[in-house]
């Protein structure tokens, strides 16, 4: 799972300092926001290769670029039993060679036409994404298809991949983020697949070329893909580059298993990760919530952002503005194929730990209790929207987001639903799935930091259980 890491300053400076400058309210003759347009709905050029591979072309005029994407299912969640997160380091070496290109010779054709390559692997997919100008489009389209289709994992960029991933790992872990990150999906899934964040020390030196070469046939099938296609570029030509370069694809060995559907949530879990001598607690709370195809989706993420996904946040107001217990704490609703995942977060000084929690709390069973007002619905749309439409603004961006929606089970058509969805979601709808998803009753809850104290702290809440780092 992709998570973002904080601030985490919290603990090293004093309400005083922090919060000394009183906030002035916005002049009154300010002119009303404008509407947020929605994105238009992509006129997609929709087709299947005879091999099954599905094409989506999207003819953009304008700036001489293309993007492309390909989705293949199959991320960390298709991972085998003892090599969790050996997605990731598929990903990373899936441009090192093929029979018939070096890693040299895929980097230099490719800039050759302005272009460039880069991989990610995701809970549900592995993608594969190339750039370049529109009049190289068939030159980066059939250095794309020959890594689908032939990635050779040579030994030495292997280990060398091996190797770098290990030192990032070790990175990683010095970090109370990443550790409270790993428990918390450990806790939220148990054993479903969705628990890896990364993987793990002995899966990553127990890989070799032979066991990537045996993922990839897994993953790498076109019944099993998608490739998008934005640019300024025309349709009828990259239909027929892409016939003549993934055309001969096949796929070989035994796919991996349908993902199950995740567990759901139960009564509130209070794990403590043991972090001796800190002085910060690092604190995630959150539980398994609706799929974006779901029709709570929309209102759950709304109820969020006026919960605590935004600055204009009710967390941030009570934890930061008023109390000046933490920096920057926040909230997120991270999407996966089956279902989603709420998160809350924040760093804080390990003796406001409690305190912390049990604002949390409180601003979580608000949701169900009061109906957002006309202001806080209104900042919450014009929020999601806004930094939908920003994200959004370019080739590559466009082409990812039409792949993640159809890995996630969304027509191409929902691109441009987006705003439209958000800003239909009323308060009845925030407070009802505040009623379902927020009550603090269900949430698990993690914390990093220094255990004795942290555990006198929690005490309170519930019974507190230890997990490893």
């Amino acid at each position: 799972m992709e998570r973002a890491f904080r601030f985490a300053l919290a603990g090293l400076l004093t309400p005083v300092l922090l919060f000394a400058v009183e906030r002035k309210p916005l002049p009154k003759d300010l002119p009303p926001f404008g509407e947020d347009k929605p994105l238009p709905k992509p006129a997609l050029a929709v087709s299947k290769l005879p091999n099954g591979l599905t094409l989506w072309t999207w003819p953009r005029p304008g700036v001489p670029r293309l993007a492309a994407v390909l989705a293949v299912r199959g991320g960390t969640a298709a991972d085998p039993k003892g090599m969790e997160g050996i997605a990731e380091l598929l990903a990373d070496t899936l441009k090192e060679g093929t029979p018939t290109r070096t890693s040299r010779r895929i980097a230099e054709e490719l800039q050759s036409v302005g272009g460039e390559i880069s991989a990610s692997a995701a809970d549900d997919a592995i993608y594969v994404s190339v750039s370049a100008l529109a009049s190289g489009a068939a030159t980066a389209l059939d250095v794309l298809a020959d890594v689908a289709r032939a990635a050779s994992f040579p030994a030495p960029e292997v280990e060398l991949a091996k190797g770098n991933a290990v030192q990032s790992l070790l990175a990683r872990e010095s970090t109370p983020d990443f550790l409270a990150q790993k428990a918390f999906a450990r806790a939220v899934f148990g054993d479903h697949p969705y628990h890896i964040v990364a993987p793990s020390k002995e899966a990553l030196q127990a890989a070799t070329p032979d066991v990537l070469r045996r993922e990839f046939a897994r993953r790498f099938r076109p019944e099993d893909a998608l490739l998008v296609v934005v640019g300024d570029v025309d349709g009828a030509a990259v239909s027929a580059a892409v016939n003549r370069s993934f055309g001969p694809w096949k796929g070989t060995g035994e796919r991996p298993a349908p993902t199950p559907p995740p567990p759901a949530a139960g009564e509130r879990k209070l794990v403590v990760v043991p972090r001796p001598g800190s002085v910060q607690s690092t604190i995630m709370v959150g539980r398994p919530t609706p799929a974006v195809t779901e029709p709570e989706y929309f209102p759950l993420l709304v109820g969020n952002t006026i919960c605590a996904g935004s600055f204009t946040s009710r967390l941030v107001e009570n934890i930061r503005e008023d109390k000046g217990y933490t920096y920057s704490p926040g909230g997120s609703v991270q999407t996966m194929q089956k279902g989603s995942l709420l998160a809350v977060s924040a760093d804080v000084r390990t003796d406001v730990t409690g305190g912390t929690l049990l604002e949390i709390f409180y601003e979580l069973d608000r949701m169900g209790t009061t109906l957002a007002t006309d202001e806080e619905m209104s900042r919450a749309k014009r929020y999601q929207s806004g930094l939908y439409l920003l994200r959004n603004q370019i080739q590559g961006a466009v082409a990812r987001t039409l792949a993640s929606n159809w890995v996630k089970g969304l027509p191409p058509e929902a691109l441009g639903e987006f705003v439209t969805n958000v800003n239909a979601v009323t308060a009845d709808q925030v407070r009802a799935v505040g009623r379902t998803v927020f009550p603090s009753a269900t949430q698990t809850v993690v914390v990093v930091g220094d255990e004795p104290k942290i555990r006198e702290e929690l005490v309170p809440f519930g019974t507190v259980v230890s997990a490893r780092p």
